[in-house]
């Protein structure tokens, strides 16, 4: 489990970036504008527009266009590095890119690296008059930023429906960022893990499954020797393995009446699945064991995951989404903001998002306080419908606001809502789904959000606190239940 010290990468919070939500723009992006007039005579050669390339770069992209005069101008365009070829889409597409693990399907990924580059155009028809290419080239630089994704997923790997073809598919759709392959038992699913794909990056792992719980390891291709676990020792040798080869370990949906975690909580692991699927009575416990676990100064991480096999009205990628704050959205990345607890957790990847810091200080991070002991908060609500925004530390719940002002939830938070409350008919979600916990006796405080559910907060902390959370949670129509909409791991108070 974690300890009670933070790797320090240097890496801190941006404001305007954290603010903004995890579905914001890419900046630190310069944009380079080439042109190159091809004659006649220079048919069925291969021009090259030059740049410079002075910093390691996170990505490529090239778009380009020209005036196909009735089809009697055809120009093909791909790519070289300093060293090499890197691609090559003929005149078959407008626009590519290229990524340290992602790319456009003919183009190889790799960490775009400095030195001298070339837009390589093919000059296959020119009509007698020539014609000008107009090209642009963006270099996206690393900017600290939200990547969104899901954490746990099942495909025909093991007893999932979905081909890993298939689940990509359904990811991307959802606006995820990448995906953990988490199937049962097996590591044979992340052969494809390293394949370069445009829209979605697979993360590899494996869900160890015993009969006495499940565990997520991930971020490591062959993580799991032998999942034949019957003892808290076995569970505790398979765990340390894991964590030695750089695994990271969660415990899965431990209070599942299906399939619990037997093997107790004093082995080596990194983070809780608080949040699996859509909200019910099994994440309830797990969110009050893990608060119960903080307030005794235990820094365990909170982790989420849709746990998606097949096609179903309530579980789906990305349900919740688990939204990663890093500097480099590649497996790498990812694995440090899980390390480091940089993870907020969403009901959909458009639905509520919470945000929570204090200075420089961000989730996951420790916060200093001041020389007079308080410790300022700033609350970021983006994409907010009517949600109560509950504010816990070690105390119990410090403060609560009720929200109000956006013009409409997402469509997929509505569809929810709205399924589940026809099916449960007046008294709410189906049995076992949602919550009817009653929360302490906290005054709201009303807030108005703008129209796209936007809002900032202030909060005055205490620095004798040890930590900080929030989450979210929104009330089925005619019904007492409530589910989570949003679920932020903790900035922690410097002791």
């Amino acid at each position: 489990m974690n300890g009670n010290s933070l790797p320090d990468d240097g890496l801190r919070y941006d404001a305007d970036r954290l603010e903004n939500g995890p579905n914001a723009e890419h900046p630190g992006v310069q944009t380079l504008r080439l042109t190159r007039r091809i004659s006649a005579e220079e048919k069925r050669t291969y021009p090259e527009l030059a740049f410079d390339v002075e910093e390691d770069l996170e990505r490529i992209e090239v778009l380009y266009e020209y005036d196909r005069q009735g089809g009697e101008a055809v120009i093909d365009i791909g790519l070289r590095s300093p060293e090499r070829i890197v691609g090559w889409s003929g005149g078959a597409r407008s626009r590519f890119f290229v990524a340290a693990e992602q790319a456009t399907p003919g183009y190889r990924s790799g960490k775009p690296g400095r030195g001298r580059w070339a837009v390589m155009l093919g000059a296959y028809r020119i009509p007698e008059g020539g014609v000008t290419v107009s090209v642009e080239v963006r270099l996206r630089r690393p900017v600290s930023r939200w990547v969104k994704g899901d954490l746990h997923a099942h495909t025909t790997h093991s007893d999932g429906a979905y081909s890993l073809a298939e689940a990509s598919s359904s990811a991307a759709s959802r606006g995820l960022d990448f995906l953990a392959l988490t199937d049962h038992n097996t590591s044979s699913q992340n052969a494809f893990a390293d394949r370069a794909d445009e829209r979605l990056l697979l993360l590899p792992g494996v869900e160890l499954t015993s009969y006495g719980g499940h565990a997520n390891l991930l971020g490591h291709p062959d993580a799991l020797d032998d999942f034949r676990v019957a003892s808290p020792q076995e569970a505790e040798r398979q765990l340390s393995l894991a964590r030695e080869r750089g695994a990271f370990v969660s415990l899965n949906h431990p209070f599942c009446p299906d399939c619990p975690w037997e093997f107790g909580f004093d082995l080596p692991f990194d983070a809780i699945e608080v949040w699996n699927g859509p909200w019910r009575e099994l994440n309830e416990q797990a969110l009050s064991w893990w608060q119960r676990q903080l307030s005794l100064g235990r820094r365990i991480v909170a982790l989420g995951g849709s746990d998606t096999h097949r096609p179903d009205r309530y579980v789906r990628h990305g349900r919740p989404a688990a939204s990663l704050w890093t500097r480099s959205p590649g497996t790498a990345g990812l694995m440090q903001a899980l390390r480091a607890g940089r993870v907020v957790l969403s009901h959909d990847p458009e639905d509520t998002f919470l945000t929570l810091r204090s200075g420089s200080a961000g989730v996951g991070d420790e916060a200093a306080p001041h020389p007079d002991g308080s410790l300022p908060l700033t609350i970021g609500i983006h994409a907010a419908a009517d949600d109560e925004i509950f504010l816990w530390s070690d105390r119990g719940l410090e403060a609560a606001w009720r929200l109000a002002g956006r013009a409409d939830p997402s469509p997929e938070a509505a569809a929810m809502a709205a399924a589940y409350a026809s099916l449960a008919g007046p008294g709410g979600l189906p049995e076992g789904e949602g919550s009817s916990r009653a929360q302490p006796d906290v005054p709201a405080t009303d807030v108005r959000t703008d129209r796209e559910g936007r809002a900032t907060l202030s909060f005055a902390g205490s620095g004798d606190r040890l930590f900080y959370r929030l989450e979210a949670r929104r009330r089925l129509p005619a019904s007492s239940r409530t589910f989570v909409t949003c679920l932020t791991n903790p900035v922690y108070v410097k002791r």
